[in-house]
């Protein structure tokens, strides 16, 4: 939705819902919407007739992501559309220690789903964003740990800020950008430190820690984008509460 109020005054949106409920909330708000489910297909014609297409449908909503994106991508107007882009998901990466760029090895034990969603339309889409976890406004990572116990403390960080994800989508759409990226803010701090200084600054009540469980030197690079000219504006997920 946050894609959609930023770029209204630029484009005509129009929007997937998942029910009735849900696009009469965006009519309300002045968007286009149509509902699409993996029951429910007979608005596709309208959602593909466009410029620009965004898949950024959850699989946790799906009983079976999958054949839903079967059958979007198998759609005649899919192919007419100029530009697509599918978020994916850097937990497509092994969870040990170590550096993972684009050209990193991916199997489908870390990720089934998105794995094999990435397998499936990687010669139909022309961008891939590989989000890291997706952090800002509301979403503060240290109130989703507070007064709880974290066992790997000592482990980084691998974070993005919703506003960087936007405005990477703009930069691909204004610099006619196609591939696969990472999305990741080049800071990593440990969970300990970003924790312990967010709960201080937000006055959450802070989390316990321990060494039960090995900590992780993991690291997502998210500099490919960064080398085509695009900048993050949050570098520091220290920072993303603000």
């Amino acid at each position: 939705m946050e894609l959609a109020q930023t770029l209204k005054d630029h484009y005509s949106i129009k929007l997937a819902a998942r029910n009735e409920e849900a696009k009469h909330r965006h009519r309300d708000l002045g968007f286009e919407s149509y509902v699409l489910t993996e029951n429910r297909y007979e608005n596709l014609d309208a959602l593909l007739s466009c410029e620009y297409l965004f898949i950024n449908y959850p699989p946790s909503k799906f009983n079976d992501f999958l054949p839903f994106l079967t059958k979007l991508s198998e759609h005649p107007s899919f192919l007419n559309v100029e530009k697509i882009f599918f978020v994916s998901s850097t937990s497509l990466y092994p969870k040990a220690s170590g550096i993972y760029d684009e050209k990193s090895e991916i199997t489908s034990a870390s990720n089934p789903v998105y794995f094999e969603a990435e397998k499936h339309l990687q010669k139909k889409v022309h961008v891939i964003f590989r989000c890291a976890g997706l952090m800002g406004g509301d979403r503060i990572a240290s109130k989703y740990v507070s007064n709880t116990l974290v066992t790997d403390g000592k482990s980084r960080v691998n974070h993005v800020h919703r506003t960087d994800v936007i405005r990477a989508v703009i930069f691909a759409m204004e610099h006619d950008i196609q591939g696969i990226f990472n999305l990741c803010a080049p800071m990593h701090p440990t969970k300990e430190e970003l924790y312990v200084y967010q709960c201080e600054q937000c006055r959450f009540v802070p989390p316990s820690f321990s060494d039960k469980v090995a900590s992780t030197q993991r690291i997502i690079d998210g500099r490919k984008l960064e080398n085509l000219g695009f900048a993050y504006q949050w570098k520091n997920p220290m920072e993303f509460f603000h």
